[in-house]
């Protein structure tokens, strides 16, 4: 029977943004891969900053249902499944009192995780609920790299789920941590390495041009976020290509093998298995 494995993602397309070419390996190598996205449901009487952020995606009023239609056809390039766990996502969050809780782009990046105290609890909630982590052979969650606040609480209620699965079922939770694309490649967040890396083992997965291809074409069916994350197509295209040579670059693997490259995960034990690394499964 083929392993299965888990990627908690915290929008719909966080985690093939970030892992879509590792997803294409792993499925190419027979493993069952779901993607399970936390904040897939949509606010009413959306406050300025959720209107601005529509107008940018350019889809009316259906906004979510095209954005999750989106999310399957990228997900069914790749091989992968999907699970919407219909959360709301931060510009659809609101006050007691009605106003909204974010009302500035830059406060998305800049809160911290306690002031969403209970955000924290629906999603602790809903993981437990929909999901069965110890029945996967392994889950992968967000670093939080660009300390988006929806990324940095998506991580910690993954990090609690597993822990209580663990100790409920008396077996260890393997959570493998990924890193967050696009933000990585705005290099606005210097200290992710000794904050939110800080005691996890960097690990290597080798892949080659055709995961990258399968991934670059899985990203363009998320047509209603180039233009929010990307000044066009082409720049999309180019920053995740070149984030991919740069890995090449940094690992040494050139000359008969250009086109190779590794991708990089973080697990808390050395001797933790990764699907498809050297030293793992």
């Amino acid at each position: 029977m083929s392993q299965h494995v888990l990627f908690i993602s915290a929008h719909l397309d966080d985690a093939i943004l970030s892992c879509g070419d590792y997803i294409d390996a792993l499925v190419h190598n027979n493993y069952r891969v779901t993607i399970a996205t936390v904040f897939t449901g949509m606010g009413t009487e959306l406050s300025m900053l959720a209107r601005i952020l529509h107008k940018k995606f350019g889809l009316g009023m259906d906004t979510m249902d095209v954005r999750r239609e989106e999310d399957i056809h990228a997900a069914k390039a790749l091989g992968a499944s999907v699970l919407h766990l219909n959360l709301l996502e931060c510009i659809y969050r609101k006050n007691k009192d009605g106003s909204p809780v974010y009302s500035k782009l830059n406060e998305l990046f800049n809160t911290e995780v306690r002031t969403e105290h209970q955000v924290m609890e629906e999603i602790v909630s809903v993981l437990s609920s929909q999901i069965q982590f110890e029945n996967y052979d392994g889950i992968y969650v967000p670093l939080g790299i660009g300390r988006h606040i929806d990324h940095c609480l998506v991580r910690q209620a993954a990090e609690r789920c597993g822990l209580r699965a663990g100790n409920s079922t008396g077996g260890h939770i393997r959570l493998i941590y990924y890193e967050d694309l696009p933000y990585l490649c705005f290099n606005n967040d210097l200290t992710w390495r000794t904050e939110l890396a800080a005691g996890l083992i960097e690990r290597s997965v080798k892949l080659g041009r055709s995961n990258l291809t399968a991934k670059l074409n899985a990203a363009l069916k998320y047509g209603s976020q180039i233009s929010l994350l990307w000044t066009s197509r082409f720049s999309m295209l180019r920053q995740m290509a070149e984030h991919a040579r740069g890995a090449a670059r940094q690992s040494k693997l050139q000359g008969p093998e250009s086109g190779n490259y590794f991708f990089r995960v973080y697990t808390a034990d050395a001797n933790e298995p990764v699907p498809l690394s050297e030293s793992g499964t």
